[in-house]
């Protein structure tokens, strides 16, 4: 059994990691760091054998195998600094660190210490994109040549959180929010990037960070990844859409697992199921040489895979599907982005980032 700490209790803690752990043999949750009083009541119900504290201190005490940074942007890096040194593995939430040599040292000091460091890039088991990658595997659309990939809601006012702040230090915004997911996503179906261009713009009438974000990335094959994150977005645009030379697929609705999550639903039987009425539709080149279009359900969605490989790797050493190396080069892709949105330039990787 691997002892686990988390650190934060917010969205993040207590919505993506808290329930995903609970079910997850060989993990036990001994101690949560949140000083917020309604939050220490929510993580001592949902904990009730844990120790919840405001004083990070009583958590080393605790001697935790693994410690999960699931706090604020600005808490990662130092967070994951001092557990690495402490002797302790780390899963870090997005994104990993404010830009990617930072991730690159944090990455070398855990390789010399022995300790693993896992990126929190859960959304690899949507049901949507799961869907996704295994319709292209089937070879259904021929070889993919553009990518269009949305995150988007319609918050008009701010809630007045970090996420919602001005200051470059607070690193909020939906390109170090939406971004990481966007963009480790588009790494892993199209391929190595070799140019960014992005634009980030902040249209809520009220001060907050960007809320409004559309990237293009040139990948070394030829094809090009449209990402958007947006705040602004008041119409439902697909989740998926994706063109091959021999046809295109589209997935209009996203992943329910989140929206579970956050109404308390804990991981179990039927879990990762959606709704009839989210499926994938598939244009594709029949015999007869017309389009033909079919539609199929999703597949099930597995965030609860994520933990399992985080168990799996601490215990024998088996490799997980999102590495540390990977999350590294979707951090040189928002590097990229950031500098666009600066300059007003398309940026060049050099080497092009690729998982």
């Amino acid at each position: 059994m691997k002892r686990v700490v988390i650190f934060g209790y917010g969205l993040a803690g207590k919505v993506f990691h808290g329930p995903l752990i609970r079910v997850t043999p060989d993990l036990e949750v001994v101690g949560i760091l949140t000083s917020d009083p309604e939050r220490q009541k929510s993580a001592q119900t949902d904990f009730p054998n844990a120790l919840i504290t405001g004083d990070i201190d009583q958590l080393w005490e605790l001697s935790p195998d693994l410690a999960i940074i699931a706090g604020a942007n600005v808490t990662h890096e130092p967070l994951a600094t001092e557990s690495l040194n402490r002797g302790i593995s780390v899963v870090v939430d997005k994104p990993i660190t404010p830009d990617a040599p930072i991730a690159l040292a944090l990455a070398q000091l855990a390789e010399d210490k022995g300790l693993s460091y896992f990126p929190f890039h859960n959304r690899r088991w949507d049901s949507d994109y799961l869907t996704l990658k295994a319709a292209v595997a089937r070879g259904v659309i021929g070889t993919p040549h553009r990518f269009e990939s949305r995150m988007q809601r319609f918050q008009l006012l701010s809630n007045g959180g970090w996420r919602d702040l001005t200051s470059v230090e607070a690193m909020g915004g939906v390109l170090y929010d939406f971004a990481p997911h966007l963009v480790d996503q588009a790494l892993d179906l199209m391929g190595p990037v070799e140019s960014v261009q992005a634009f980030a713009r902040t249209l809520r009438e009220v001060p907050s960070s960007d809320d409004d974000l559309v990237m293009v990335l040139g990948h070394i094959s030829g094809g090009l990844s449209y990402l958007v994150g947006s705040l602004v977005s008041a119409i439902p645009a697909p989740r998926f859409e994706l063109f091959g030379n021999r046809g295109a697929v589209r997935i209009a609705n996203i992943d329910t697992q989140e929206d579970h999550l956050k109404v308390g639903v804990i991981p179990g039987a039927g879990w990762g199921v959606e709704p009839t009425d989210s499926v994938i539709e598939l244009w594709a080149v029949a015999d007869s040489g017309d389009i033909a279009k079919t539609v199929e359900p999703l597949l099930r969605g597995n965030w609860p895979q994520y933990y399992r490989e985080i168990s799996e790797s601490l215990h024998f050493g088996v490799p997980p599907t999102v590495t540390v190396n990977q999350a590294i080069q979707t951090m040189r892709v928002l590097d990229a982005a950031r500098e666009s949105v600066i300059t007003g330039h398309s940026v060049q990787l050099t080497p092009p980032s690729a998982h």
